[in-house]
C-alpha cells in the first residue's frame, strides 16, 4: 500500500512537470541553472529554485526533494536540481522557501513563525554557456530569492523580496 501511494504521488508530480526547457531537436545556445539550498536539521531545509519558465512548470529541487523523501517520515532528503535552459530572454519564476518531508511539520513551523517563503517572477537573459545559481535568504525580517552568475557571483536578475 505504501509503495502504491508513493507511485501515485510520483506519477502526479512527474505528470505536472512535462515541460522540457530544452525541447527535442533544439540546437541553439544553452545555459545551466542550478538550484541551491541546505538542510537545517535533517527534517527541514531551505531551498531556492527556478520553478517555471515562461509560465511552464519545470522539475525543481522542491519536487525532487519531496519525491526522494517519500515514505521516510520526518526525514528530509534534500536534492539540488540543475537544468539546461535556452540562452534566450525568459520570464523565470523563482521560489525560496523552507521545506519539510512531513506536511504536519510545515504546518507546525508556520504556526511557530519559523517557516519563511518568497516567490515571484523575474526577467532573465542567460548568456550562451553561462552557469547560474538560484540564491536566496530566508529570515524573519525579510526573505529574498534571485539568480546570480556562478562565475562572477554577481546578480543576473533582480531580487524578489518578501516578508
Amino acid at each position: 500500500m505504501k509503495n502504491l501511494i508513493a507511485l501515485l504521488i510520483a506519477t502526479c508530480l512527474f505528470g505536472c512537470a512535462t515541460y522540457k526547457p530544452i525541447p527535442d531537436g533544439y540546437t541553439g545556445p544553452q545555459a545551466t541553472v542550478t538550484d541551491s539550498g541546505h538542510s537545517e536539521d535533517g527534517t527541514k531545509a531551505q531551498l531556492f529554485a527556478l520553478t517555471s519558465i515562461d509560465g511552464n512548470q519545470i522539475m525543481d529541487s522542491f519536487w525532487e526533494s519531496a519525491i526522494a523523501s517519500q515514505g521516510h517520515g520526518f526525514a528530509l532528503t534534500v536534492v539540488i536540481s540543475d537544468r539546461q535552459v535556452p540562452a534566450a530572454p525568459m520570464k523565470a519564476t523563482l521560489k525560496g522557501s523552507h521545506t519539510t518531508a512531513a506536511p504536519i511539520h510545515a504546518i507546525a513551523s508556520k504556526m511557530a513563525g519559523t517557516f519563511y517563503s518568497v516567490e515571484g517572477n523575474v526577467d532573465f537573459s542567460p548568456k550562451p554557456n553561462g552557469k547560474y545559481i538560484v540564491k536566496g535568504e530566508l529570515n524573519k525580517v525579510g526573505s529574498a530569492v534571485w539568480i546570480e552568475d556562478a562565475e562572477t557571483g554577481q546578480p543576473a536578475t533582480e531580487k524578489i523580496v518578501g516578508k
